[in-house]
């Protein structure tokens, strides 16, 4: 406890006042005569001794009710946050820093955090005097948007202009550089920060722990969230999606509330019409999982929702997704003899036999100079003879830019030098060609999960697998994806990626000289499939976090067209690509759903944005959390509570206690005058 007043406390002094006077009574006699010394000794045993206890109560509450006004009159306060009782009247810097994150977008009551937090900032205006340097920030994007003195009319503006946003925030990096730039000559720094404060201080914040120990900090939290129920992940099982397909999703939905959730219908929308649903309850910190499976309703890019009901936080109640359903995938057959077209022609036309899918188009050379693919959205190249330089990088910007390869691997020499070329942009390393002899080598599948060959429509698959008689020895490397090998352990089928382009790798040619896969019954279901996988639109559509730029991927013969973007709200915005790269890169992705991408008007492609995990709700740190970083006696942790600005100021300057004193001695004084009111009883009466 101090005092305002402490000078005050000399009139404690006036205590000695009632002490005097109870000796003094003692002191002075009076002599009465009385007829019996037996009645006298009866009162000295009864009356006389609670007559002194009664004095002695009288002396002590007089006392006391002197102690509390000269305590009252020396303004006595309980020691606050603030250094000193002076500190209210010193120069001072106060930084308050507003969440506007994702996750300060939950309710309470009907009203958000963040607008909860920016009208308990307005109040402390307040409490600052003009000698006081007040610094307002927000979080997202880190800036601040006031600095000045508390009575200006900007001071308002400047808070209420901080609008929730759906992205992350690095609030404790925001903090570090906000300190970091702050002139901290005043006597007194205090950061105030509104929060949620889900996510303990990482390690760029330890590393400048240093700067932090000329501050005070004040962490006020909101309330904690009743009723959430939201979808943390939603997966496809399948690569492959066409119209005659179940499309397989898996979902995990988790009630971060307080609260129990019944009957709440978690619902699957394609393109806006609903195909799936589950109702469920949710007990507080379950997490279940669902599976949803449904056909496409259309071929194009389908826009996908799994759907929660409306709680205290929606942002987590939907989660977008787009899977292409392609119209048509464009493919040139690259060859080095007519002779290997006809059966790969014959799964071709097997696969679509009205062409309305699959547009091919063939080269027949045994010398690659140069590879020209234009629109092209699949290469199959077939026993390559000889490969140039000019070839390879050509081949190179064509998977960068997102185009599928299926390579048979074949009779080249694979001594030549370009081979190693090959290897430098992620083809394995071919060593030798194997001959089987009078035999051959059977082939098994390594994951029975791989989407190459799972729930292949064939009737018994393991009397499909086809025998090899020859095959490229290879060496792969760790980027690489073996699907499929010989029963020698060595590759039949390797996977890889270059740039955003996927490459299917065969050891083997599609010819009967090879194996007997062209007539196996697996053949035409496999091709198909490699061929959804490379030509599918899979790079442009795959999703980004919110505020995350999103690069679009366009033919070189599209770059002079006409391109905008569609935003989740509606929005338009005319776009240039950029044609040394011939892409488009999106950099304003801050809404939560579906951009599209429109060519001349048509839609060209779509992706999803997802909220930031880092938002979701979670449980929140507290102050033994930030205790190795901030020492105890340096922060205060508030939360939300009826007469805040109160509970706050108490905190920061310390509580008056003269009232409580006033309130003492007034009951004091009235008890003193109970006990010390004569009984009319035992007076005289003339």
């Amino acid at each position: 406890m101090i005092f305002l007043a402490p000078s005050n406390l000399w009139f404690l002094l006036g205590i000695s006042i009632p002490i005097i006077i109870h000796i003094l009574s003692r002191l002075r006699t009076n002599t009465i005569e009385f007829s019996s010394v037996r009645y006298i000794k009866e009162l000295e045993a009864s009356s006389i001794r609670k007559l002194k206890i009664k004095e002695l109560i009288l002396l002590i509450i007089r006392i006391i009710i002197i102690i509390c006004l000269v305590l009252m009159f020396s303004q006595p306060y309980t020691k606050g946050f603030m250094p000193g009782w002076l500190s209210a009247e010193m120069e001072s810097k106060v930084i308050i820093l507003l969440d506007n994150s994702a996750s300060m977008s939950a309710k309470y009551n009907g009203k958000s955090f963040l607008e909860r937090s920016k009208n308990e900032a307005m109040a402390l205006l307040s409490i600052f005097n003009d000698k006081t340097e007040v610094v307002i920030a927000k979080t997202c994007p880190p800036r601040i948007v006031y600095d000045g003195i508390p009575n200006d009319s900007e001071f308002r503006k400047s808070i209420k202009s901080v609008e929730a946003s759906n992205s992350y925030d690095n609030i404790w990096q925001t903090i570090n550089d906000l300190i970091t730039e702050m002139d901290t000559k005043k006597p007194i720094n205090e950061f105030i920060i509104f929060s949620d404060l889900m996510h303990k201080p990482d390690s760029s914040f330890l590393h400048d722990m240093n700067t932090l120990k000329d501050w005070r900090f004040y962490f006020i939290q909101p309330n904690e969230v009743i009723n959430n129920i939201g979808i943390i992940d939603a997966n496809s099982i399948d690569r492959i999606k066409t119209l005659n397909k179940l499309v397989k999703l898996t979902t995990q939905v988790e009630n971060a509330g307080i609260n129990k959730s019944s009957n709440s219908a978690i619902e699957l929308l394609f393109n806006k019409q609903r195909v799936g649903q589950v109702i469920t309850e949710f007990e507080p910190g379950v997490q279940k999982g669902f599976l949803f499976q449904a056909y496409p309703t259309e071929v194009g890019i389908i826009h996908s929702e799994i759907v929660l009901p409306i709680d205290d936080y929606e942002l987590d109640n939907i989660w977008y997704d787009t899977m292409p359903i392609m119209r048509k995938i464009n493919c040139q057959i690259i060859v080095s003899d007519t002779n290997d077209i006809d059966l790969l022609q014959m799964v071709f036309n097997a696969i679509d036999p009205e062409k309305n899918f699959l547009i091919t188009e063939t080269v027949v050379t045994q010398d690659l100079k140069r590879m020209f693919f234009g629109n092209i959205d699949v290469a199959i190249v077939h026993n390559p003879i000889k490969i140039s330089h000019d070839a390879i990088k050509d081949l190179d910007k064509f998977l960068n830019e997102g185009g599928g390869l299926i390579w048979f691997q074949g009779d080249a020499d694979l001594m030549d030098p370009s081979y190693g070329l090959l290897t430098q942009i992620g083809f394995p390393l071919p060593i030798d060609i194997i001959n089987s002899g009078q035999g051959f080598f059977s082939t098994h599948i390594l994951d029975d999960k791989s989407d190459l060959l799972n729930d292949i429509q064939v009737r018994n698959l393991q009397k499909e697998l086809p025998k090899v008689s020859r095959y490229i020895k290879t060496e792969p490397n760790t980027n690489h994806t073996i699907h499929w090998e010989l029963n020698n352990h060595d590759p039949f089928i390797i996977e890889f990626s270059r740039g955003i382009g996927k490459v299917f790798y065969f050891s083997n040619l599609f010819n009967l000289g090879w194996s007997d896969l062209p007539i196996r019954a697996i053949a035409l279901p496999l091709i198909q499939r490699l061929i959804l996988l490379t030509g599918t639109d899979a790079i442009n559509t795959t999703p980004v976090l919110i505020d995350e730029p999103k690069w679009i991927s366009i033919e070189e013969s599209k770059l002079m067209n006409n391109w905008k973007i569609l935003s989740p709200s509606g929005s338009i915005e005319m776009v240039i690509p950029e044609y040394d790269k011939e892409g488009i890169n999106i950099s304003n992705t801050s809404e939560l759903g579906i951009y599209q991408v429109f060519n001349n008007d048509e839609q060209f492609t779509a992706f999803p944005t997802r909220l930031n995990y880092k938002e979701y709700i979670q449980d929140r740190i507290g102050q033994e959390d930030i205790e190795f970083l901030i020492p105890k006696e340096r922060t205060k942790w508030l939360s939300f509570q009826n007469e805040f600005l109160s509970v706050f100021s108490e905190t920061r300057q310390g509580k008056s206690l003269w009232k409580t004193f006033l309130l003492l001695a007034f009951i004091l004084l009235l008890i003193e005058s109970i006990i010390g009111k004569p009984k009319m009883k035992n007076m005289k009466v003339g």
